[in-house]
């Protein structure tokens, strides 16, 4: 029988594995797991039935290939879409978790690369809110069972991420603390609100020190969205106008919103939207602009744009100025964000979390007072303007950090002796 179970964070741009030791109640630490792995999947077009390649392999090659496989980055956002049933790759049907267990699976073997084990059980992490909607939650909850059952595990349980990423904090304070977690990834932002204690920690039962926990569908992601729109969708022909009848028209922004999410690009890829972006570049007073739209579309270059447009963000969270350059041919960029554009392009968004978070406070009948420490983790985290935010209503000397991109991998592992209790006797 294992003596191991895994903690799995499944992330939108970012997953993790780590392992806890039953026998010796502790994290196991080994260099073959450290870190994260980017959750991108890649199939070449191959006639062959090979598997996807997995992670930061599969960006490499994505590239390598000019961009001409299937490329999956942030599936975890389609778990609670119920429209979505299967999608053919390489002539091959597969269903969402089908997808997602190619992942897991991934990150299994190196798990059992490490135990010399064939685990079978994991703590696997979800977001506190999927989706608003109640059936659409449990659908992605389920859907992400199964994924977790095809790639070879038999008994799975779920902890919300924010819950995890409280638990890795409390293996690191001496002393009781009433914290606020906030874990902001790429697709969402959870809160926690959690009694920690160094004492309690490996405990089966703290379900009495979760005192409100919930979450939102809106980070990291969106703020890319929000650069893409407001910075350079004017580049690829937004606000253009074009002469119809003796009037002179706005193009509608429907193709303009489209391409502000990478992976709705490939939609464009047909021949009435096609023909549409072909005469736009012919018949509008902007016709640069829908050409290098085309090209957008037809090279296939809606990933490299979006990597882009990141790198500006993350290099964001530390400088004043961020370059915006392209070169492709046909797109050549060569702008310059500003960390003033950055933070009026993404204000609502920001003004969306922090609502939700005072919301969520008031509901939960918590004064903000009352939290002792305000630990922050996830990528998104590190934007300055949500971070302000935080400083403004809680104070600078409350907020902590650190493992931004594992600490919730660490918390799902911690989180072992709760979920299976009977190996802790």
């Amino acid at each position: 029988m294992s003596t191991y179970v895994y903690g799995i964070d499944f992330g939108t741009s970012n997953s993790s594995i780590t392992i806890w030791d039953v026998e010796k109640r502790a994290l196991v630490r080994d260099p073959r797991i450290a870190g994260v792995e980017s959750s991108f999947m890649y199939f070449p077009y191959t006639l062959r039935k090979d598997p996807p390649l997995i992670g930061d392999a599969a960006k490499l090659r994505y590239v390598q290939d000019e961009m001409r496989g299937r490329f999956f980055q942030a599936i975890k956002t389609i778990l609670p879409n119920r429209t979505f049933s299967e999608t053919i790759v390489n002539n091959q049907p597969f269903r969402l978790e089908d997808l997602i267990a190619f992942f897991l699976r991934f990150l299994k073997a190196k798990g059992d690369s490490v135990t010399r084990q064939d685990v079978k059980r994991v703590v696997m992490g979800r977001p506190a809110v999927f989706s608003t909607d109640p059936e659409e939650d449990a659908l992605a909850q389920a859907r992400l069972l199964r994924a977790a059952q095809l790639a070879g595990f038999e008994e799975v349980h779920f902890q919300y991420e924010p819950i995890a990423a409280a638990f890795a904090y409390e293996a690191r304070i001496e002393r009781p603390e009433r914290v606020l977690v906030g874990d902001f990834g790429g697709g969402t932002s959870d809160f926690t609100v959690v009694q920690l204690d160094p004492r309690r920690q490996g405990l089966t039962d703290r379900i009495g020190d979760i005192l409100a926990t919930g979450g939102l569908p809106v980070a990291g992601n969106k703020y890319d969205s929000a650069t893409m729109w407001h910075k350079l969708t004017p580049r690829f022909g937004r606000g253009a106008t074009y002469e119809s009848w003796g009037k002179r028209l706005e193009v509608p922004d429907t193709l303009h919103r489209q391409i502000c999410q990478w992976d709705q690009i490939v939609f464009l890829r047909n021949a009435p939207k096609l023909d549409l972006i072909w005469r736009l570049a012919r018949l509008s007073d902007n016709p640069p602009g829908f050409e290098r739209l085309e090209s957008l579309v037809k090279d296939n270059q809606g990933f490299a744009i979006f990597q882009m447009i990141e790198g500006a963000k993350i290099a964001l969270t530390s400088q004043d100025t961020a370059p915006l350059r392209f070169r492709h041919p046909r797109i050549v960029l060569d702008e310059t964000l500003t960390l003033d554009e950055f933070n009026r392009n993404s204000a609502d968004l920001t003004a969306q979390i922090t609502g939700y978070l005072d919301r969520f406070l008031a509901t939960a009948r918590i004064a903000p007072s009352s939290v002792e420490t305000v630990f922050l983790t996830g990528g998104t985290s590190l934007i300055r303007s949500l971070r302000g935010e935080f400083v403004a209503r809680f104070g600078a000397e409350k907020i902590r950090d650190g493992g931004e991109f594992t600490s919730v991998g660490d918390g799902l592992a911690l989180s072992a002796p709760l979920f299976f209790p009977a190996l802790h006797r």
